[in-house]
C-alpha cells in the first residue's frame, strides 16, 4: 500500500535526483565546452606527434585510474546510498575505501616506475609520464564516489570548476610553442590536485568524517566486495584506452593524434548524457522506478539517433573547425565513431541503473568483461594480420559496443525488467 509518507519520500528522492543531475550536468558541460577551447589551441600550438604523445600518456594513466578506482564508483556508491543515514557507517566506508585506493595508488606508482626504468620508449619521456601520473593521485584524493553516494554532487561540481579554471589559465598562459608540451600534463594534474585538497576538507567539515585508520581486514573486505565491479571497470579500459595505447606502440604518435582527436569529440558528445547516468544509479537503487526508466530510455533512443546522424553528416567540418586542417584525416574515424553512440548510451543505461539496481550486478559486470575480452582478441587478430591502423581500430570499437548492447538487451529481456519490451 502506497502511503503519503512514501509518496513524499519518492518526491524528495526525485528532487535529489534532479539536483544531482543538474550538478553533474554542469560538470559535463565543462567537460564538453572546455575541450573545445583547449584542444583546438593545443592542436595548433603543438606538433602533431607531441599532441599524440600527450594522449598516449593519458591512455596509459587511464589504466591506473581504473585500477585505483577498483570499482568503488559502483560498490561504494551503492553502499553509501543504502547507509548514508548512519554516520558511523559513513565514516567506516570512507576510511576503508580511501585507504584501499591509496594502497592501489602505491602499486600503480611502482608499476609505472618499472616501465620507465626498463623501456627506452618510456624512459625518454619519463618526466611527461610522471607529470601525467599526478592526475591519478588527484583522482584518488578527489573522492568523487563519496559525493555521488551521498547524492551531494554540487560539491564535485564546484571542485571540477576549480580544476578546469586552473588548468585552462595555466595552459593558455605558459604553453606557447611545441617545446612547452611537457607543461600540458603538469597543468592538467595541478588542477585536479588543488580540487582534491578542497574535496578532502569538505569531507571533513561538511560531512563530519574524520580519518581513522581502518584495519587490514576492513580494507581487504572492501577490495573483495568491489572485485566484480573492478573486473568490469578494467574491462572497459581494455576497449577504451587500449586503442590509443596499441596505436602508440604499433604505429606512430601522429596516428594516435588522429585517432584521439576523433575520439575526444565523440566522447564529448557521448558524455552529454553521463550526468543523468551517474545521478540515476543511486535513485534506481533506492526506488526501482521502472515507469520512469522507460520514459528515460525512450528519450535516450531519440537523443542518440539524432547525434549519430549529425556527427556522420558534418564530421569533416567538425574536425576542420575544431582541430584545424592538419587533423583532417581524423574525420574518417569520427564517422565510424558516430555509429557507436546509440549502442554505447543504451548499453550503459541498461547496466547499473537497471540491471545493477535490481541486483543483477554479476550479469552487468559480465558484459564489460566479455566485451573487454572480445575487443582484445580483435586487436590481437588485427596484429597477426598486420592490419592495426586508426580505421580498423575504430571499426573494432564500434563492433564491440554493438555486441555489448545485444548482451544487455538479452538480460533485460530474460529477467523481464521492463515488462512488455524495452520500448
Amino acid at each position: 500500500m502506497i502511503t503519503i509518507d512514501k509518496i513524499k519520500k519518492i518526491s524528495s528522492d526525485k528532487k535529489a535526483l534532479f539536483h544531482n543531475f543538474t550538478a553533474m550536468g554542469i560538470i559535463q558541460l565543462l567537460n564538453y565546452v572546455l575541450p573545445f577551447i583547449t584542444l583546438p589551441y593545443l592542436s595548433r600550438v603543438l606538433s602533431i606527434d607531441k599532441f599524440g604523445l600527450i594522449f598516449f600518456a593519458q591512455a596509459i594513466m587511464d589504466y591506473f585510474v581504473r585500477f585505483t578506482d577498483y570499482g568503488f564508483n559502483q560498490s561504494a556508491v551503492r553502499e553509501l546510498a543504502q547507509k548514508r543515514d548512519n554516520q558511523i557507517e559513513i565514516q567506516k566506508i570512507f576510511c576503508s575505501v580511501f585507504s584501499a585506493k591509496c594502497f592501489l595508488l602505491l602499486i600503480s606508482f611502482i608499476v609505472l616506475s618499472t616501465f620507465i626504468f626498463l623501456f627506452d620508449k618510456f624512459r625518454n619521456d619519463w618526466l611527461l609520464y610522471y607529470f601525467t601520473f599526478l592526475s591519478v593521485v588527484g583522482n584518488v584524493c578527489l573522492s568523487a564516489w563519496f559525493f555521488q553516494g551521498m547524492e551531494r554532487m554540487k560539491f564535485i561540481t564546484l571542485f571540477n570548476v576549480i580544476t578546469r579554471i586552473i588548468s585552462l589559465i595555466c595552459i593558455f598562459t605558459f604553453v606557447k610553442q611545441p617545446s612547452n608540451y611537457i607543461l600540458v600534463p603538469l597543468f592538467n594534474s595541478l588542477g585536479i590536485l588543488v580540487a582534491s585538497v578542497f574535496a578532502l576538507i569538505t569531507v571533513k567539515t561538511r560531512f563530519n568524517v574524520s580519518f581513522i585508520s581502518p584495519t587490514m581486514k576492513e580494507i581487504i573486505e572492501k577490495l573483495k566486495n568491489s572485485s566484480e565491479y573492478f573486473l568490469s571497470s578494467i574491462s572497459i579500459g581494455l576497449y577504451q584506452s587500449s586503442n590509443a595505447f596499441v596505436l602508440g606502440l604499433c604505429t606512430t604518435t601522429t596516428m594516435v593524434a588522429y585517432y584521439v582527436s576523433a575520439q575526444k569529440f565523440y566522447l564529448a558528445i557521448y558524455f552529454m548524457y553521463y550526468p543523468f547516468y551517474n545521478a540515476f544509479f543511486p535513485y534506481m537503487t533506492k526506488n526501482k522506478d521502472i515507469k520512469f526508466f522507460r520514459k528515460v530510455f525512450k528519450t535516450l533512443v531519440c537523443f542518440s539517433l539524432v547525434l549519430t546522424i549529425f556527427i556522420f553528416v558534418f564530421s569533416k567540418y567538425i574536425i576542420t573547425i575544431f582541430y584545424g586542417q592538419q587533423m583532417i584525416e581524423a574525420y574518417k574515424c569520427l564517422r565510424i565513431f558516430a555509429f557507436i553512440i546509440p549502442f554505447h548510451i543504451l548499453a550503459d543505461i541498461m547496466s547499473f541503473p537497471l540491471l545493477g539496481a535490481f541486483g543483477y550486478t554479476k550479469e552487468t559486470n559480465q558484459c564489460w568483461v566479455i566485451g573487454g575480452i572480445f575487443h582484445i582478441l580483435g586487436i590481437f587478430a588485427l596484429y597477426l594480420i598486420n592490419h592495426i591502423n586508426i580505421y580498423t581500430i575504430s571499426s573494432l570499437f564500434t563492433i564491440t559496443y554493438f555486441f555489448m548492447f545485444l548482451h544487455r538487451v538479452y538480460y533485460v529481456w530474460k529477467f523481464r525488467l521492463l515488462s512488455g519490451g524495452i520500448l
